[in-house]
């Protein structure tokens, strides 16, 4: 029996149009998976970006309280004589290792001063008083001319500008008085008499929160005087000093800077953190992401 054969003539309009429809409806849910892992990309991106700049704001400041108040083994900040011309800027044993300020920064922002020596010490071997010459125990030392350094010998210090650092064969780190091409100079030479002791950089950090160099808001270390952009994103900062009023060497309040009875005996800090995403529409509400970061850092100078 023959069979007729029939020739495909092509698509009718109706199957034509169900087969667009059908496309579309895959191509949709395809550009919506794809819309929808992009979202959640910058997401997950920008909160990793905000954690880290949370921990890398609080490591910088975690450190640097810690530290704060040191002037070398003298342990008595009465006993350290300040040689330096007035400098609102440079390290001043008489102000205190730990100050600060309410609200004075951006969004209302706390300030904190730490001054103190940090790092590690020189060995001294000798001193010339006369010549205001010290004698160091290497010649690598890491001090240059113009650093503001504490010179100690457990029982008593001074605070000095550096006016010659030589390394080389008789390594010596000289504070004479005159003019300098950096830094306020020295108004008197440190005039004590060391048989040993360490000679330690000293530095007056101020952290504040101001407007960065793209816009964002950031946290800010003054060091000496001069500013550096630390952490982007950090949109606020709140500080409270633990004050030790029975003298075990543990914090009974946390108070604001200006309601504290007496920063000598602040012997921790809490601190607190707001930190922003650096990108818009990252929430669902088509905002900022933003988290808080708490730490409270003993000054171990004040609990030792």
């Amino acid at each position: 029996m023959n069979r007729r054969i029939h020739k495909q003539q092509g698509l009718s309009l109706i199957e034509l149009m169900v087969a667009i429809v059908i496309s579309s409806l895959l191509m949709a849910g395809t550009i919506q998976l794809f819309v929808n892992n992009k979202q959640t990309y910058r997401v997950q991106e920008a909160v990793s970006r905000l954690q880290e700049n949370g921990r890398f704001a609080m490591q910088f400041l975690s450190r640097d309280i810690r530290m704060a108040d040191f002037w070398g083994c003298v342990g008595n900040i009465a006993s350290v004589t300040d040689h330096l011309n007035p400098n609102t800027d440079l390290p001043n044993p008489s102000n205190g290792g730990v100050s600060g300020t309410d609200n004075t920064g951006l969004n209302g922002s706390d300030t904190i001063i730490l001054q103190g020596a940090y790092g590690s010490g020189v060995s001294i071997l000798s001193h010339n008083k006369n010549a205001a010459s010290f004698t160091l125990n290497t010649v690598n030392h890491g001090l240059e001319d113009f650093d503001i350094v504490v010179s100690t010998d457990c029982e008593k210090a001074d605070i000095f500008e550096i006016t010659n650092a030589n390394s080389g064969s008789s390594a010596t780190a000289v504070g004479n008085t005159g003019a300098t091409a950096s830094g306020p100079g020295n108004a008197t030479k440190p005039g004590l008499t060391y048989k040993e002791g360490e000679i330690y950089k000293a530095y007056k950090y101020s952290y504040s929160v101001k407007a960065g160099a793209s816009g964002q808001p950031a946290l800010f270390r003054s060091t000496n005087g001069t500013d550096q952009e630390l952490v982007e994103g950090i949109q606020n900062m709140q500080i409270k000093y633990g004050e030790d009023t029975d003298s075990d060497g543990t914090a009974n309040i946390y108070r604001d800077s200006g309601a504290v009875t007496d920063m000598e005996n602040v012997v921790s800090i809490r601190i607190t953190l707001t930190v922003t995403t650096l990108e818009d529409n990252v929430s669902i509400s088509g905002g900022k992401i933003s988290r808080d970061f708490s730490s409270t850092i003993t000054i171990r100078n004040r609990v030792d």
